[in-house]
């Protein structure tokens, strides 16, 4: 069984772009995608500086757009495939990219969401410029969990058992770098905001009006929620999720728990690839991985998807 996965955000770089946009239809897509988005994407993935990029108005549509533009040329409809042998996930906003390839959202919805999403979470994070992130490295899950709670503060992000994010108010976040849980190092993030926290939830009520506006299909392959690694249920239930997810925990430990009781045997992250499969590594070693980095890496990660996904012989 195949999981495909999307990164998010933390997972943009400059330049992120440049080695796609030697191919001439790259070039064409991005050029549609930055209609959808309102933003140069050829520019901006190719000349702008980390500190432009990480900007969540402007990272979540670039690692979305690199997701998408890497499942497009992925030809993934055309594999000779059974796709009742895959199921999709993402990481926070990568959720819009399996949503996508699931055919729960097209092309233009998904980003014009993620667009959206991104002002939304930019005006709630300059609302709430003295909160922040780190990142808890080390440590048993549980244990770090209940010491970032006691804190005041909230697991934002539990990736892995030895890597959970704790997001809250500066002065907390301070506190608990002093006196981390033990066995533990803290290392802090550069981002604007408590992202996944409360503090967001004024951008997820900005944002219910606009996403009812939109139109979500019934999934043609099989998601996996990022929220409580839970199998998503139908259009509606991806709407709420993707709504709920901005003011709450991501979950991917939960993801991962749940690939492997499905038996999934392959996993292939879209680009920008290279934080899910390396987590994967070490949390999932029986699972073969594959990151795709760049143009080079779209045939080969073709072979890995009809490798982990056959097709039915009838």
């Amino acid at each position: 069984m195949l999981a495909i996965v999307a990164p998010g955000q933390g997972a943009q770089s400059p330049q992120m772009l440049s080695t796609w946009l030697e191919d001439s239809r790259s070039e064409e897509l991005l050029e549609n995608m930055s209609k959808y988005v309102g933003l140069n994407l050829s520019e901006l993935g190719t000349n702008s500086s980390s500190e432009e990029i990480k900007n969540t108005e402007i990272s979540q549509p670039l690692i979305i757009c690199a997701s998408l533009l890497t499942s497009e040329l992925l030809d993934f409809d055309d594999l000779p495939i059974d796709r009742n042998a895959c199921i999709v996930a993402g990481h926070s906003v990568g959720e819009f990219a399996a949503a996508k390839l699931a055919k729960a959202l097209d092309l233009k919805t998904a980003l014009e969401l993620v667009a959206a999403r991104g002002k939304a979470m930019g005006i709630a994070a300059s609302n709430h410029s003295e909160t922040g992130m780190i990142a808890v490295l080390g440590g048993e899950k549980n244990i770090v969990m209940k010491e970032i709670l006691k804190a005041g503060l909230v697991p934002a992000n539990v990736n892995a058992n030895g890597q959970i994010v704790a997001a809250g108010e500066m002065s907390k976040l301070e506190n608990l770098s002093q006196n981390p849980p033990a066995g533990t190092r803290v290392r802090p993030l550069d981002v604007s905001a408590a992202f996944h926290t409360p503090f967001m939830t004024s951008a997820k009520e900005n944002l219910i009006q606009y996403f009812e506006s939109k139109t979500f299909n019934t999934l043609e392959i099989q998601m996996i929620s990022n929220r409580d690694g839970e199998f998503i249920s139908g259009p509606q239930d991806l709407k709420a999720r993707l709504l709920s997810q901005i003011d709450s925990p991501v979950r991917w430990d939960l993801c991962q728990s749940k690939f492997k009781e499905i038996g999934v045997t392959g996993l292939l992250e879209l680009a920008p690839a290279g934080v899910l499969t390396g987590i994967a590594k070490r949390e999932l070693p029986d699972i073969e991985t594959f990151a795709i980095k760049s143009l080079s890496d779209i045939e080969p990660a073709q072979e890995f998807i009809m490798t982990h996904a056959k097709a039915v012989v009838k």
